[in-house]
């Protein structure tokens, strides 16, 4: 499927089939939406008064020449779902449901999960980890997300978790990958060094400017929170050596200035960032409107500005949103489900019971089982796994759908009441967020054959 857009002044063009992408001068652009419906003599005379009958007649030649070499316009491929249901690759252990901050936002209610605060026992942990190995099948490289509420709350457990992990790993020919994602409220120097030593990513919650952060993102007695989480994070980035980090914000109907906030944190000398819209109910203050999506629109571009002038100074930062890979395109499961939940990934809850996703947790209807007894709803977890952008109706004409593989099924589910549904107000903001990242694609790519510039 071919999408056209111009931003900054820019004209680019991406075939999400094929992978091309390349800019074009403004004559090309045009006729892309007549090339297929018209010869190049009826182009150029629709165009030439215009643009010059020689001009448009060479540029609609280059272009119907790409479509002969299928680069452009060459349908879509047939998918078929050949990847086994059941091997389940990662984990996300709520080792927490219980948090020291009360977010405004939060969809696990400020951490409890809408059930009583508790955290998650060792043997549970222990439970969950053999429960992963065992039902990786053969895959090799398994992954758990250590997740809450905040995790540091129970953070012996983490630890212990984490050493018998790796023994078991070792024991049974499998390696792990382990992520924390925590508010760094409590992250003292003890538990900065071990997630520096054993983390392989460590996620930061932190929402921007202070104003911002502490409005939505209190302390249990209401006080702000900004100022220890800006102190632990920079201590943590400053002794990560070359870990990988992020630092992850939320952005709402109150700071829809939400460039300012990716700004305040690149100035704090944070590289890795990732700011992500609020998914909320749209009836709530804080929730996001389809008339904001102009506004949003110009603070991706702010963001991409200030991204592109910092690339070469001491000041660079690495914006999560804008990498896109399209040389190297994902499996074709990961292209049409997205994230493989309720089948390659699940979360375990504090009582060791399976959901599909974290967002998910303590959701009757969503359960599947628990560590201790395995997978006890597998219709469940195969209309996960059955569900994707080739049964999503609303993902059939969408150019965007090979990098969103049909959006996330939580939110379709709070937004539509449907894991089979969109979020609709998501999707634009993943679209638009896109078409920056391919436009930053072409702006720092060198010049190669397969994506001509300047037709």
């Amino acid at each position: 499927m071919l999408h056209r857009f111009e931003k900054s002044g820019r004209y680019v063009v991406y075939d999400n089939v094929s992978g091309v992408l390349f800019e074009v001068d403004k004559v090309a652009f045009e006729l892309l939406e007549y090339i297929r419906e018209e010869s190049v003599e009826q182009l150029t005379d629709r165009f030439g008064d215009q643009y010059g009958r020689s001009n448009v007649k060479e540029t609609a030649e280059e272009l119907r020449l790409l479509i002969e070499e299928k680069l452009l316009f060459d349908g879509e491929p047939e998918y078929e779902q050949k990847e086994a249901f059941g091997k389940v690759k990662a984990l996300c252990l709520n080792v927490s449901h219980d948090c020291d901050l009360r977010c405004a936002y939060c969809f696990a209610a400020q951490g409890s999960f809408k059930k009583d605060r508790q955290l998650m026992s060792l043997d549970t942990a222990k439970a969950a980890i053999d429960f992963l190995i065992k039902e990786s099948g053969n895959r090799q490289s398994l992954e758990v997300d250590f997740f809450g509420g905040e995790p540091l709350l129970n953070f012996d457990v983490v630890k212990q978790t984490v050493l018998y992990a790796r023994k078991a790993a070792a024991e049974n020919d499998k390696t792990f990958k382990f992520t924390l994602t925590t508010n760094a409220y409590a992250l003292d120097k003890e538990k900065e060094a071990f997630l520096n030593e054993y983390m392989d990513n460590v996620v930061l919650s932190l929402d921007g400017r202070r104003m911002v952060h502490d409005r939505m993102r209190p302390a249990t007695d209401g006080t702000g929170s900004y100022i220890d989480v800006c102190q632990n994070i920079l201590s943590l980035i400053k002794n990560r050596g070359e870990k990988e980090y992020y630092v992850r914000g939320t952005y709402t109907a109150y700071n829809k200035d939400f460039a300012e906030d990716v700004l305040h944190i690149a100035n704090m000398g944070v590289e890795h960032i990732s700011v992500e819209p609020v998914s909320a109910q749209e009836d709530l203050p804080y929730a996001l409107q389809k008339e904001d999506l102009t506004l949003l629109d110009e603070q991706y571009d702010r963001i991409m500005q200030e991204y592109l002038s910092r690339l070469h100074t001491d000041r660079p930062f690495q914006f999560f949103h804008f990498n896109v890979d399209i040389d190297n395109s994902p499996c074709v499961y990961k292209k049409i489900s997205g994230c493989g939940a309720g089948s390659a990934y699940l979360a375990v809850a504090a009582n060791g019971e399976l959901y599909p996703c974290h967002q998910l947790a303590n959701e009757e209807k969503f359960l599947l089982g628990n560590v201790f007894d395995g997978l006890e709803n597998e219709e469940l977890g195969r209309e996960f796994f059955e569900t994707n952008i080739l049964t999503k109706e609303d993902c059939r004409d969408c150019w965007a759908k090979y990098h969103c593989g049909g959006g996330c099924y939580a939110a379709a589910y709070y937004a539509q009441g449907d894991i089979s549904l969109v979020d609709e107000m998501a999707c634009e903001i993943q679209k638009k967020r896109l078409e920056y990242a391919l436009l930053l694609k072409v702006v720092n790519s060198d010049v190669d054959e397969l994506y001509p510039k300047d037709l």
